[in-house]
Formats: structure tokens, C-alpha cells, sequence
């Protein structure tokens, strides 16, 4: 006896339809109240039934996609409605603890771009609720502080009858991860051309492997082979400072050397390695290191270093993959330098013989050749004009035949010498030599020559000099540029020896008043690739040839020589020598 309003209905069809419709009923009463009948109005609500089951349908799909994605998902207005389980296990929270927080809240304050999180985020969630599809980068936060690279796709949707934005998070911290290393690497395969010294390449590499893991403690080391040596042409480190080339020791360096492979190395490992007697510890001890090889040939010439004093977990298999490459690449500018650098060696050697060669033959066709024409020359009207010269005509040709053969053979004994050390011929066989007796000895072999024109020598020589120096290259330097001091000073001049103690070496002085010489004689004065001859007080020839002869004597013995010089006032030949110091 009740009516019944808006009640939905289905009604099948002999043709197979299906329609649905919203009944109103009610009873028809006669006067006593008792039912004699209904009262009914019918309306088709098929296109509403299905519409709203489609939309069911829908819904039910979405949430099946929603909570199914590996995408993570929001649905949230400005802050979060609903997500799914993919999002959750990508930033580390739970469902109910991300429902009601805003996307700042689980972001660093600001972005990359350097923006406040709050403020992007609301501006891009608004930009997505007036119809306008957002798709961006976004740096998020996981509940235990890591961050996470994201992009983000935004855009409004209608879900239970409201508009609301939803939020799709695609974790590409890998992909930009692998981006960086592929970038990273390429850069250093260009670093490696186009670097204009090691130290610069060493460099640029230690700030691309510092975008690719921690590099505060990055370091280079190469090792000699001839010398036994360990060099560091590239060290940073937070703790100690810059190493020293050293004898190769017991240390983590030494032991990647050793077994040549790339080596990761933790606290525990390092402790069992020193326990084994395999290692020292050398410097402050570290959480965790990692050593990579760098090889050229199959050969060990280095190794490439990274390590952490903190963190135990700073590298893994990834940086030691990484590492490997930087060595590679490392390792082949090392050996494309090496070959360079022998190239330029066979260059300029064969640019210095080249030079000596010219040097021999000028001094073979003029120098050596005019003596000899005095020679011919004299004895030639000697023995044709014998009978018609006088005793002072004969005896000053004859003087002049001797001083003529005097520098020829000065001169054939010095190109013998040098010829012999340019083919290596000469023996370096350093001996303890009393520097004051050697002097003496050569002073009284070149008395008579400074006498002949009224030179006095004097000597100043400290008596407890020992050098450490090849006596017989010894003897040449100092007959040599006693000879050159005494050819370039005039009559009644004055030569000086000196001989002192400078710290661990031996000072030689050589001083004469004789007519010294200008800027440019003294700028090519030990310089093969430049000749001349010059002419002493009694016009004696002079090639040069005697004191490159000192300067080469002297370098080989670990000393150095220069002069100092005026025109008209003298010079000043000085050299030093290594001392032999007995504690």
C-alpha cells in the first residue's frame, strides 16, 4: 500500500533488447481506503545506466592501471589524495604517511633550478588544474634522505565526480646517472687530445670523476722503473699533503702495482692486508680506497686513485668500472706522450749531430788549415831563402812555425777529446781528487806559455778541497780555461785561481785582466750551432771548440759553468763542482 518512486527497473525484449526504466507506483484507493488498483509513470533511463556503468567501469579500470602502474602515481589536488604502491617504494613512505602532504615535503627546499620546492609545485599543480598538461624534472627526497631524479607528468582528471590532478613519477636517477658517466667519459677522451700538458689532463680528470663519485681524495702516482721510484705529479687530499717522489715501499700504491689489477679496498680489507704483512699503512687511515693500474704495453707504469675516510660504501663495482676507463684513457695519453717525447729526443739528437758534424768540418776547413799554412809557409821561404835571410829573420820565422804548431796541436787535441765524448768514447770514472794539487800541477805545465808574455798566475786555492770528479776530464776543463785566459790577456796582465767551499760544492773561479768580451760573444760562447774564431792579444786563433768542451766536462760531473765578462775589463770563467764531505 506504499508508493514506490524512481525505482530502476530492467525490462529484456523479445528482439534481444535490453532498456532500463525509473518507475513511480502508487496505490489507488476507493473511498473506504482499500486498494482497487496502481497508479504507474514510466521513464526510459537506458542512456543513463549505461553511461554511469561505463563510468564505473572506467573508474574501476583506472584504479586497476593506478594501482598496477611501475610508474609511481598521485592523485592529489595540493596535496596528496591517493597514491600507489609504486610510488611508495620508490620514495620509502607508506601510503598513509604521503596522503595529505604537499609534493615540498617530500623535495629539498630548493631545485636545480633554484626555485623553492613549495613554490614550483603549486605553480605547475595549478597550471595542471586550469587544463594546461605539465611535464618536468623535479628533484625528490625518499624518506631516508636520499635524492632522486624524477620526471614528473601532470595533468587533470575527473575521478568520483572530482577534478583532481593526477601525478606520474618516472625515476630516471639511473638513466641520468648513466648519462652523466657516457658524458663524463666522452669528456675525458677529449681531455686526452686535446690537453696541453699532464698536469692540466690530471686535473680535468679529477673534476669529471668528482661528478661521477666521491673524488675529495684523488691522487696519480707513477713509478720508475730505472730509479725504483714513485712520483705523485697529481695529489688532493683532505688530510695529507702533497707527497714526495719516494722509494718504492709497502703501501696500498705499491701493492696495486704489484699485482696489477684494479683493487677495492675497505677498512677490514686494509686491516687483513697489514696483518698479512702485504701492506703498511701509510698516511691516515681510510674507510674505504680504490686503485686502478694504468698500463701501457701489459706494463704497470702508475695507479689511478680515489678513497674516502668516511664513508664505507663510496664505491662500489660501478666507480671501479668507471675508474677503469680513466685509466685507460689515462694510460694512453701517457704512452702517445712517451713515443712524442722519444720522437723529439731522436729529433734533436740528430739535430745535434748535424750541428757537430758542421762544427767539426768548419773547424777541420779553417781553423785547423791556417796553422798549417804559417807551417808551409815559413818553411817554405826558409829553405828557399835560406842563404839571403838574417839570424833574427830566420828565427822569427822559425817562432812563428812553433807557435803555429803549438795551436794546431792544442787545437787536434781538443778535437780528438770532444770527437770522442760526442761518440761516447770517453769514460766517466769519478774519483776523490785533492782540487788544489791538480791545479798546481796545470800551472806549472802552462808557466812558460804565460811567461812568453809576461802573464803572471796566482793562485788562491783552499787546500782541503776534495771533488768528486773524472781527473782526467778535470784536468782538460782546467788546462783549457787556464789557456784561454792567458791567449786573451795582453802582455804583463795578471791570472787568477780561485778556489773555495760553497755549501756542498767547490766554486773555480778563473780571473784574468785581459780584453773580455760583449753581450753577444758572451750569449754564444758555449753554443755548438754558432761559429767563429776569434783572436787573442798576440792574434792566436780561438774556435771555441776548448770551452764547450769545459761546459760538457763540467754538466757530466754534476756541476754548472758561466762567465761574467766586460769588454775591456776582464773575465770571470766560473764552474762549481760536487764536493766529496766526509761527516
Amino acid at each position: 500500500g506504499k508508493a514506490i518512486i524512481g525505482k530502476e527497473e530492467k525490462e529484456d525484449w523479445p528482439d534481444g533488447r535490453t532498456t532500463w526504466v525509473a518507475t513511480t507506483k502508487m496505490p489507488l484507493n476507493d473511498p473506504d481506503g482499500k486498494i482497487i488498483g496502481t497508479f504507474g509513470v514510466s521513464r526510459d533511463i537506458t542512456d543513463e545506466i549505461v553511461s554511469k556503468e561505463r563510468i564505473r567501469e572506467s573508474e574501476l579500470l583506472y584504479r586497476s592501471l593506478f594501482e598496477n602502474s611501475i610508474d609511481g602515481m598521485f592523485l592529489m589536488t595540493e596535496a596528496v589524495i591517493d597514491c600507489n604502491q609504486a610510488v611508495c617504494e620508490m620514495l620509502k613512505y607508506s601510503r598513509e604517511e604521503l596522503i595529505g602532504l604537499t609534493p615540498d615535503q617530500f623535495s629539498p627546499e630548493f631545485q636545480p633550478d633554484g626555485r623553492t620546492s613549495h613554490e614550483s609545485a603549486m605553480e605547475k599543480i595549478s597550471a595542471a588544474l586550469s587544463g594546461v598538461p605539465q611535464r618536468f624534472d623535479w628533484l625528490h627526497t625518499t624518506k631516508n634522505g636520499d635524492l632522486i631524479d624524477a620526471e614528473i607528468t601532470l595533468k587533470a582528471v575527473s575521478f568520483e565526480g572530482k577534478t583532481l590532478v593526477q601525478a606520474i613519477l618516472r625515476d630516471v636517477t639511473e638513466r641520468n646517472r648513466n648519462d652523466k658517466i657516457q658524458q663524463a667519459l666522452f669528456d675525458i677522451s677529449e681531455y686526452a687530445y686535446t690537453a696541453s700538458d699532464m698536469f692540466s689532463l690530471y686535473h680535468k680528470i679529477h673534476e669529471v670523476v668528482g661528478k661521477l663519485m666521491s673524488a675529495k681524495n684523488f691522487y696519480i702516482a707513477m713509478y720508475d722503473e730505472k730509479s725504483n721510484m714513485i712520483s705523485f705529479p697529481y695529489f688532493v687530499d683532505e688530510f695529507d699533503p702533497p707527497q714526495a717522489p719516494k722509494k718504492l715501499g709497502n703501501g696500498l700504491t705499491e701493492y696495486v702495482l704489484r699485482i696489477g689489477r684494479a683493487t677495492l679496498i675497505d677498512a677490514q680489507g686494509d686491516l687483513e692486508l697489514r696483518r698479512s704483512g702485504e701492506v703498511e699503512l701509510i698516511g691516515a687511515p681510510q674507510a674505504i680506497w680504490l686503485g686502478v693500474p694504468l698500463k701501457v704495453s701489459d706494463k704497470t707504469i702508475g695507479v689511478i686513485v680515489v678513497q674516502d675516510y668516511e664513508n664505507e660504501e663510496a664505491f662500489g663495482d660501478r666507480e671501479l668500472n668507471i675508474l677503469m676507463f680513466v685509466a685507460e684513457q689515462v694510460a694512453q695519453v701517457i704512452a702517445r706522450k712517451q713515443t712524442s717525447d722519444e720522437i723529439k729526443k731522436i729529433a734533436e739528437e740528430l739535430k745535434q749531430l748535424n750541428t757537430t758534424k758542421d762544427k767539426f768540418f768548419s773547424i777541420i776547413a779553417h781553423d785547423l788549415k791556417n796553422p798549417f799554412i804559417t807551417i808551409l809557409g815559413f818553411s817554405d821561404l826558409l829553405l828557399t831563402d835560406y842563404s839571403d835571410l838574417s839570424d833574427d829573420e830566420r828565427k822569427f820565422y822559425l817562432e812563428e812555425m812553433k807557435k803555429s804548431a803549438e795551436v794546431s796541436h792544442n787545437l787536434l787535441q781538443n778535437l780528438l777529446q770532444w770527437s770522442r765524448s760526442q761518440t761516447g768514447r770517453i769514460e766517466f770514472n769519478p774519483s776523490e781528487i785533492p782540487l788544489a794539487s791538480l791545479v798546481k800541477v796545470n800551472l806549472e805545465l802552462l808557466e812558460t806559455t804565460a811567461a812568453r808574455k809576461g802573464i803572471t798566475i796566482e793562485h788562491e786555492l783552499q787546500n782541503d778541497l776534495i771533488v768528486l770528479a773524472d781527473e782526467d776530464m778535470l784536468n782538460t776543463v782546467i788546462r783549457n780555461l787556464i789557456t784561454n785566459a792567458i791567449k786573451f790577456t795582453g802582455k804583463d796582465g795578471k791570472i787568477t785561481i780561485h778556489a773555495e767551499e760553497q755549501g756542498k760544492y767547490a766554486e773555480i773561479r778563473v780571473i784574468d785582466t785581459g780584453i773580455g768580451m760583449d753581450d753577444k760573444v758572451l750569449s754564444n760562447l758555449f753554443r755548438l750551432d754558432i761559429s767563429h774564431t776569434s783572436f787573442g792579444t798576440n792574434s792566436e786563433s780561438g774556435t771555441g771548440l776548448g770551452l764547450i768542451l769545459c761546459k760538457e766536462f763540467i754538466e757530466r760531473q754534476g756541476g754548472k759553468i758561466w762567465v761574467e765578462s766586460q769588454v775591456g775589463m776582464g773575465s770571470k770563467f766560473i764552474f762549481y763542482l760536487p764536493l766529496v764531505i766526509h761527516e
